[in-house]
């Protein structure tokens, strides 16, 4: 065969398989269907092609209405577990030396969205400022029970208590006094913050006893109101007056 009468068989060959393969009607179907049973030897089939036909269309959507709840079963398999995480809380106090307040840093660690946190100290509302998407900050000014809450999207919540304690809130405490030689002599006690000796008011101090807490006055000539505050901002307010 020479080269030239190559291109024109692929020509040939390639115009037959694009060529359209004809409709046949229900009738020429169903000769040929039992033309092919009866070359095998076999009964000729007692299903028309119709039938046939319409049980393949039936078949089709039912087969992708299985496939669609298949992946939606899928998916949800996945996110099942989504369902069930919670929260986690941690709170950090950060000025732990401070009398005066006590600042805590919350974190809430979550996959999940947070949908409400809230806090509370022995069951009075605490505000928290948002400082984050998942991160909060309280002040807190009294001893207590601190409650955090935290809810997840998901429905979640978690509760963590932390114990707030030594905070100064009590004034400072009269222990004893006595007088001599025109001077009052006044025992002051306080037991968390100390004595802010620096901001005593009404009459200055003749002397003062940081290790005793005992603090002099010269008695007024008359009535004289003096204030003792403590380093966490406390005060104890005595009224001082003349000795006849």
């Amino acid at each position: 065969m020479s080269k030239d009468n190559i291109p024109t068989f692929q020509s040939e060959e390639l115009s037959l398989n694009n060529a359209e393969i004809p409709t046949l009607d229900t009738q020429t179907a169903n000769q040929l269907l039992n033309n092919v049973f009866n070359a095998c030897d076999m009964d000729p089939s007692s299903i028309p092609v119709e039938v046939l036909e319409s049980w393949g269309n039936y078949k089709k959507p039912s087969f992708s209405l299985g496939r669609f709840l298949a992946y939606i079963f899928t998916i949800l398999l996945v996110l099942l577990p989504l369902m069930f995480i919670h929260p986690t809380i941690i709170a950090e106090r950060k000025n732990v030396k401070s009398a005066t307040n006590a600042v805590y840093d919350i974190e809430l660690k979550t996959l999940l969205p947070i949908r409400d946190a809230s806090a509370d100290l022995d069951g009075r509302p605490i505000a928290l400022t948002k400082t984050g998407s998942h991160s909060y900050s309280a002040e807190i000014t009294q001893n207590g029970t601190l409650t955090i809450t935290a809810a997840s999207v998901n429905g979640q919540t978690v509760t963590r208590t932390y114990q707030v304690s030594h905070l100064d809130t009590d004034k400072p405490e009269l222990v004893n006094s006595y007088s001599q030689d025109g001077i009052v002599y006044l025992e002051i006690l306080d037991t968390f913050s100390g004595i802010d000796y620096d901001h005593i008011t009404g009459i200055t101090p003749e002397s003062v006893n940081t290790d005793t807490g005992v603090i002099a006055f010269r008695i007024p000539d008359n009535p004289t109101t003096v204030t003792i505050p403590d380093n966490a901002g406390n005060e104890l307010t005595l009224l001082l007056s003349p000795v006849n």
